[in-house]
């Protein structure tokens, strides 16, 4: 399929990394192949799945020629994966989509008529309806909900994204132009966050106020197993401050003059490190080693803002905060939600 054979309608690729997905695979791709929107390609790429992932994908391929099948050797892990997707895209809007969500059958037209619509725009997003593992709509608190990054300027995108303690929106729509000007999934546990992060600093996010993205809240599953499988077969551990170093980094490669920058990060930091306390909870418990290992390995730049954040977390997050902290996460657990960075759910 191709755009003469769709009129004007751009390409629009969706990238489908998997790794042993043969539960919830088929549920994926009837929902990303029954898009009324006519020009889509959706590429797969198998982590080398050792259950029946590599036979649906077949199947689903030899039926409808808009899908495309790649394998991997061996196990790369989810970050090669998710770039691996992108990488094979030809498509002037791409999606990334996990295994076990579902999209409404309107979600690309209605996403690239509101991008088409703000042409300087650079991400789409749309409501989200949350679901259980047996596709049964389930609510969720606030804070599990998460906040689409939608603000007016660049600075309040910015403290939406620092503000919130769950992120979904690297699932939607964007601009390939942009997506090719960030620095795509990075080494790090997290890196959906920076993902969305670098394209908020990049341009004006739209929202479709309809929920036509459903995301299956996983089970419940540790966050250490989650991160095990980003690097391949080195692992990639859970680390909120590395997390925290690439979104700086994120808003110093942004295409802003010196000031602006410093006035972010600045404002970042507050609002992440501070304001933030789920965050800041976590932060806690990492902080220490990884000013440690900075030092160690003679990173001074890297200690240098580690300490600048442990002089701001330590000091400011008593035995009441903690507290609450504690009752928070007891919250959460109750009511099966995760806490934390969403991590894509292919490893």
């Amino acid at each position: 399929m191709n755009d003469r054979a769709t009129g004007d309608l751009p390409l629009v690729s969706i990238g489908l990394p998997v790794y042993n997905a043969e539960r919830f695979l088929r549920q994926a791709l009837d929902s990303l192949l029954a898009q009324d929107y006519a020009n889509v390609e959706l590429i797969v790429s198998d982590n080398a799945s050792g259950d029946a992932t590599e036979e649906i994908c077949r199947s689903y391929a030899g039926r409808d020629s808009r899908l495309h099948y790649h394998r991997a050797e061996s196990n790369m892990g989810a970050i090669w994966n998710f770039n691996r997707v992108f990488e094979l895209a030809h498509g002037e809007y791409f999606t990334w989509a996990a295994h076990d969500d579902v999209r409404d059958p309107r979600y690309v037209s209605a996403c690239v008529a509101a991008l088409r619509a703000r042409p300087d725009a650079v991400l789409c997003c749309t409501d989200i309806r949350f679901i259980d593992d047996d596709g049964r709509v389930i609510q969720v608190p606030a804070h599990v909900a998460g906040t689409r990054p939608v603000g007016k300027t660049a600075r309040e995108r910015l403290r939406q994204v620092a503000r919130a303690s769950n992120w979904y929106d690297v699932y939607g729509l964007a601009s390939t132009a942009a997506l090719k000007r960030t620095r795509r999934a990075v080494p790090t546990w997290g890196f959906d966050v920076v993902v969305t992060l670098e394209l908020c600093l990049r341009g004006p996010v739209v929202l479709v106020p309809e929920p036509l993205f459903s995301y299956r809240q996983p089970a419940a599953k540790a966050q250490a197993e989650l991160a095990g499988g980003l690097g391949g077969q080195g692992g990639i551990g859970v680390c909120w401050s590395c997390l925290t170093i690439e979104l700086l980094r994120a808003i110093w490669l942004a295409p802003f003059r010196m000031p602006t920058r410093i006035a972010m990060a600045a404002s970042f930091l507050m609002n992440f490190c501070v304001l933030n306390w789920r965050v800041a909870a976590h932060l806690r418990r990492d902080l220490g080693a990884n000013v440690r290992a900075s030092m160690r390995d003679k990173k001074w730049g890297r200690s240098a803002v580690l300490l600048l954040i442990s002089a701001m977390v330590y000091p400011l997050y008593n035995r009441v905060t903690r507290a609450l902290y504690r009752r928070g996460r007891r919250e959460d657990v109750w009511t099966g939600s995760v806490t934390g960075a969403e991590l894509p759910k292919q490893p």
